[in-house]
Formats: structure tokens, C-alpha cells, sequence
């Protein structure tokens, strides 16, 4: 796969004022960092709320929620505690944090309408109904906004196929409606208007499912991924073309035509530094971008308007003491500020997770 740059005058004109350390860094201005000795940090996701920007932080001990609205000087709220452990994740449903982990306790909840005062509601919630008790570890999640309803993947319950809860009748208080695990464990993956895209990492493949009726899913398709070994999903806004990432060693960020979901095609492939056996972890498409972070190689800005012609156009190395292989540096990337602000998390830089914030520039390729 051949590496593809746009540039613009504004990237030539950062290029020649940056320091040699971020002469590496493309379309985007380093705005302030946040470090938390003795924590790690995993994924991230953001909210808004009259008229403040708050990132959502996965750490270590639990949930940091930060005031970014003025990205050269975030504030920390609070941090809300949870399972010690480096697994995190996060989404939110109005005005509602949900949080799992592989620390267990099942999902977090966290009402966010008091903020930003640091007094928030939360619990966890462990099941109901058939799995009343049973909801314990979860790898990650993801809410189908338009239909209202969390999915949970990995874990133990059901071999790590997806759990889905409705959050409509009481978004604080999910209820269970049902499973999908006939293709086994489910690492990650996206769902909008019911249809779902998970990837089954293990199995090499992610699958296209109706999940219209809770009680019997319909299987649609499934697509071995470049790397067969899809750790996440993203679909563009046009609902044309789906994203994944193979979080393996050489890995890419490819793109598929699912327009016919009983008829998927792979479009392309590309990776952040091609030769460097870099390993891409997550994705996010906004705007016919996608925003996807790489761990040792930091995050990563691609123009998917062809989404069969993929073309990187930006980037930022948050990691800069390593390169290549390996499963340090970022975790995750969030791009969906209406102010434009990103945030990104390292995991662990000398004992200490950390959360960058920074402005980018976005340049059609």
C-alpha cells in the first residue's frame, strides 16, 4: 500500500516554525497536556453541555471528567472511582456517561447534568431479568443513538457476544432485551438504526447483523478484514462504507462499500507509517474523515471522501520516545467536539497516563 499526504500552506508554514521533536507533525497545533503519575489511561469519549466541553477519561481508578472548553487550559472536575484496571471505555446517551471495564462490576452509569459541578449521580449496573447479577467484565461498548440501546461486547456472559440493553425507558436504569453470540466473542464494534457491526477479532472477520428483533438476530454477511484481526468498526456518515482496524503488527485502517451489505467489498487499505510495523488501534469517521489513533505512532487524520482512495492528510505523534511495533503511546481519539478540539490519550509514558489536547486542521486531499 503506497502513503499518501495533502498538505496546505498552513501544515508548510507549522512545519517550518515547529521544533525538529514535531517537525513530524502534520495539520495539527499541540494545545496542553494533562499527565496522571502512577495511572494509566485508556479509552476516551467527549460530551457538551451548556456551552462547556468536557473530556471523558478512562483511567486507571476510574472515570476523569475534564473541562477542555478552553483547550490551552483544561481543568479537571472530578474523577469518579471504578475498577482498578487499565481497561476502560466509554459512551454517552444524552445527558449520560456509561462506562465498562475488564476490572469488572458491569457498567458503570454516571448521570452528567450537574456538571460542572463535581457532585455527580452514578452506580453500577450489574443485570437484570435473565442475567440479574451475572453482568461482570466488559472489553467495550457502544449505543445505537437512533434506536436507543447499549451494546456490550466481550467479556464473560455468553462467551463475549454482545449484550444489548434498552436505555430509553430510563437511561440511568438499563434493561436487558437480549444477545447475540452466535459467532462467539465480540471485541468491539458500531450499531446505528439496528444494524450491527462487530468484529469477532478472533475469527479474522467482522459481521453485518439485523438487530430489528432483539430476541432473533439475523445474521447479514461477514468480511475477513486485511490483517484478520478487526479490533473496531466506524461507519461514514453516509452509511455507504464502514471502517475497521486490524490491531496487529503492519496493520491497516481499511475501507469496505457495504451499499449492499449482502455484497461487501473491500475498497483500500492504508497505514500510518508504511515499514514501520505500527499497529492502528481505534477509529472514528466524522465528516468523511477518519480520526484513528496508532498507538506508538499517536493518531492519525484521513480524508475518506473516496473512501477507494484513502488519503492520510494529517497527524500527530503523542508518543514520541517510541515507534513501530508495540502497544504503547495512544489509545484513543476523540474528534467530535463542535468546537473541532481532539483529544487523545497515551497509556503510560514513565509511570504516568496522559491526555492531549490539540487543534487540527482539516485539509481535503
Amino acid at each position: 500500500m503506497h502513503f499518501r499526504y495533502a498538505f496546505s500552506t498552513w501544515s508548510l508554514l507549522a512545519l517550518l516554525a515547529a521544533s525538529p521533536l514535531g517537525a513530524q507533525n502534520i495539520n495539527t497545533a499541540f494545545r496542553s497536556k494533562i499527565t496522571y503519575p502512577g495511572q494509566t489511561l485508556a479509552n476516551i469519549w467527549g460530551y457538551e453541555s451548556r456551552g462547556h466541553e468536557y473530556a471523558l477519561v478512562g483511567g486507571q481508578l476510574g472515570l476523569i471528567i475534564i473541562d477542555i472548553t478552553n483547550p490551552d487550559l483544561p481543568q479537571q472536575i472530578v474523577q469518579i472511582p471504578g475498577p482498578d484496571n487499565l481497561w476502560k471505555e466509554i459512551k454517552t446517551y444524552k445527558h449520560y456517561a456509561y462506562i465498562t471495564s475488564e476490572g469488572g462490576q458491569g457498567i458503570q452509569v454516571v448521570d452528567l447534568t450537574a456538571l460542572p459541578s463535581p457532585i455527580l449521580q452514578s452506580h453500577f449496573y450489574t443485570g437484570d431479568g435473565a442475567i440479574l447479577g451475572q453482568l461482570n467484565t466488559i472489553h467495550a461498548l457502544h449505543i445505537d443513538e437512533t434506536k436507543g440501546f447499549l451494546y456490550a461486547w466481550g467479556g464473560g456472559l455468553f462467551g463475549g457476544g454482545a449484550k444489548i440493553f434498552d436505555l430509553k425507558p430510563d437511561p440511568y436504569n438499563p434493561v436487558y432485551v437480549g444477545k447475540y453470540d452466535q459467532l462467539g466473542y465480540i471485541h468491539d464494534g458500531y450499531v446505528d438504526n439496528d444494524t450491527m457491526y462487530s468484529c469477532h477479532i478472533y475469527a479474522g472477520q467482522f459481521a453485518v447483523v439485523n438487530m430489528a428483533d432483539k430476541s432473533a438476530p439475523e445474521l447479514i454477511n461477514t468480511q475477513t478484514t486485511p490483517n484478520a484481526f478487526p479490533h473496531n468498526t466506524w461507519l461514514t456518515d453516509d452509511r455507504r462504507t464502514i471502517l475497521t482496524t486490524d490491531e496487529r503488527t503492519n496493520s491497516y485502517l481499511a475501507s469496505y462499500d457495504i451499499s449492499d451489505p449482502t455484497d461487501i467489498k473491500l475498497l483500500d487499505k492504508i497505514q500510518g507509517t508504511p515499514g514501520s510495523g505500527s499497529i492502528v488501534h481505534n477509529t472514528y469517521a466524522m465528516r468523511n474523515w477518519a480520526i484513528s489513533s496508532w498507538y506508538k505512532d499517536g493518531f492519525t487524520m484521513v480524508d475518506v471522501t473516496r473512501p477507494d482512495n484513502l488519503v492520510q492528510v494529517g497527524n500527530h505523534d503523542t508518543y514520541p520516545s517510541g515507534q513501530g511495533d508495540g502497544f504503547e503511546g495512544c489509545w484513543g481519539v476523540y474528534p467530535f467536539f463542535t468546537s473541532g478540539t481532539i483529544i487523545a490519550s497515551n497509556i503510560n509514558v514513565g509511570g504516568a497516563g496522559e491526555l492531549w489536547v490539540l487543534s487540527p486542521n482539516y485539509v481535503r486531499a
